[in-house]
């Protein structure tokens, strides 16, 4: 799978390589369409596509969790990942984050 996205300020198309499998999408009430791909190590990367500019959301290279999808993009997680995700939650505690278990 590529995706080619092109940024406003200098025009350059940038083709993104990766494997994986389109899981789903989701269009929300402004027209952004997000799609939800399948990649190794039971991850998943998202193309964020807003019209006249569109992104790969990786967390970084590393690919995003099942709990980072709930946070991030709840309802792709809970369209197309199964069972509920709960999403991550950050409490501050000065030196960083914790995340918090949910019961």
């Amino acid at each position: 799978m590529s995706v080619a996205t092109v940024t406003e300020m200098s025009q350059q198309t940038v083709e993104v390589k990766f494997e994986g499998e389109q899981v789903g999408s989701y269009t929300d009430k402004k027209n952004t369409t997000y799609t939800l791909y399948s990649v190794p190590d039971d991850l998943y990367v998202v193309h964020v596509d807003e019209g006249d500019e569109s992104w790969l959301e990786t967390n970084g290279h590393q690919g995003l969790s099942e709990g980072m999808l709930g946070t991030f993009f709840p309802q792709l997680a809970e369209a197309f990942v199964g069972e509920r995700v709960f999403p991550h939650n950050f409490v501050g505690n000065g030196s960083g984050s914790k995340h918090v278990n949910h019961r």
